[in-house]
């Protein structure tokens, strides 16, 4: 039996599924409403299946919809870093499901100049150990002959904003730049590439 053919007998009887579309849908109020007016109009497609009203298909869930749409930013252009590892980025993801060595989240570490990206994997996300993984990546950084000047990242009090990082940023000289609270877009190279990484794993 061809999935996409009606049986006659509407989806939304059995399945208690809405109309897709309502333009006057609170859920919906602040979204483009003429892209979600037509989610299966693709050429390519219409050649091969039967396409059925858009509250007819099966799978469609409005809260998946709502939840993978973006917070629009209105963004500056910023210039890059014309020199390798003079600006570097960095964020913690995690907590996840434990690895078979024991490590729950993992942090980033981005050259603004060239976006490379280290991945460094922790069993806890406490000063010490982080501490200790920047200074691994510090001292991989200084062997290329290169000099971290400025370190931006989010507010995170246990992650970076801590006596004891902030004395180690102190003592290399590094110029500690977090983003103020709540405003995790003013971090975003590192965001996105947490995004990036996360859909990729």
């Amino acid at each position: 039996m061809d999935p996409f053919k009606s049986s006659g007998k509407r989806i939304t009887d059995s399945l208690d599924v809405q109309p897709f579309a309502d333009p006057d849908d609170e859920l919906f109020a602040d979204l483009d409403i003429e892209l979600i007016m037509d989610p299966m109009d693709v050429e390519p497609m219409t050649d091969r299946m039967d396409m059925s009203p858009r509250w007819e298909i099966p799978g469609l869930c409005r809260t998946c919809v709502h939840a993978k749409q973006q917070q629009h930013i209105v963004r500056t252009k910023a210039s890059r870093s014309s020199t390798p590892f003079a600006l570097v980025h960095s964020d913690l993801c995690g907590p996840m499901k434990h690895s078979i060595g024991g490590t729950q989240y993992y942090i980033i570490y981005i050259d603004d100049c060239t976006r490379y990206t280290e991945v460094y994997f922790l069993i806890t996300k406490t000063a010490e150990e982080i501490s200790a993984k920047f200074q691994h990546y510090q001292a991989w950084v200084e062997i290329q002959r290169f000099h971290n000047k400025r370190f931006r990242s989010d507010n995170g009090s246990r992650e970076y904003n801590n006596s004891i990082f902030l004395g180690l940023l102190g003592e290399k000289g590094i110029m500690f730049e977090p983003s103020p609270p709540y405003t995790q877009h003013k971090n975003g190279t590192a965001e996105r590439m947490i995004r990036i990484l996360n859909a990729k794993a």
